[in-house]
Formats: structure tokens, C-alpha cells, sequence
């Protein structure tokens, strides 16, 4: 090897190094976890995970659903629909990233309602 190769290895691996270190301090904050609740596809909620509380959505036509927000995570407690999948589905834990990414819904399909589990946008 030559001396211009060693310099330039040196050089590749310095700024791969560089390029490492800057991304882990710039990198974004880990973003909060929030609940939006739709109905009828539109917005009818939304809400940090961190903010334990039930939330109780009467449509006024006989069709209701109660989202229970905890330190489980997010459910649906109850609804009016008949199949009750909703019901069903386990909680989702918004502090675990790796399960929202492939799981981040509840759909209650009779009733409309559906429950998102997302990562607030980080704001800088």
C-alpha cells in the first residue's frame, strides 16, 4: 500500500466517523406518543398517551364506544357494534415504537370509529 491509500482510508473512515456521532446529536428527540380517535373519518380527538383517561364517544344514534387510554396502553373498553373485534383487540402500548409499526390501530368498522396510535412530529 502506498501512503496515498493509507490517507485515504484514514480520510473515509474519520468522516464515517464524523458522519456517526453527528447523526446520533442531531437526530431527533424521541417524539411523544399521541392518540387520535376518528369517527367517521373524520378527527374527533386527539390526545397525548400520556394523558390516562376514558374517553366516551356517543354518536347519538344508539352506536357508542368507550377508548380507555392507561398505563396498558390504548383499547377499545366497550362498544355497541355487534361483532365486537374492537373489543377483542389487545391494548396497544404507544411507548413500545417497535409494536406500532406494525400494529398501531383499533377499527371498530360498525360504528366507524377507528383509534391511531402515532409519534407527535418533533418540533425544533
Amino acid at each position: 500500500m502506498k501512503k496515498k491509500d493509507i490517507l485515504l482510508i484514514g480520510g473515509v473512515l474519520m468522516l464515517a466517523l464524523f458522519a456517526f456521532f453527528a447523526s446520533r446529536w442531531l437526530a431527533p428527540k424521541s417524539a411523544e406518543a399521541e392518540i387520535t380517535i376518528y369517527v367517521g373519518g373524520e378527527v374527533y380527538a386527539k390526545v397525548s398517551a400520556d394523558e390516562y383517561q376514558t374517553i366516551t364517544i356517543d354518536q347519538g344514534d344508539g352506536k357508542v364506544n368507550v377508548v380507555i387510554i392507561d398505563e396498558q396502553g390504548v383499547h377499545m373498553e366497550s362498544s355497541t357494534c355487534k361483532n365486537q373485534i374492537c373489543v377483542y383487540h389487545r391494548p396497544i402500548d404507544p411507548h413500545q415504537p417497535e409494536e406500532l409499526l406494525l400494529d398501531n390501530w383499533i377499527v371498530c368498522l360498525p360504528n366507524g370509529v377507528s383509534i391511531e396510535v402515532t409519534g407527535k412530529e418533533d418540533a425544533r
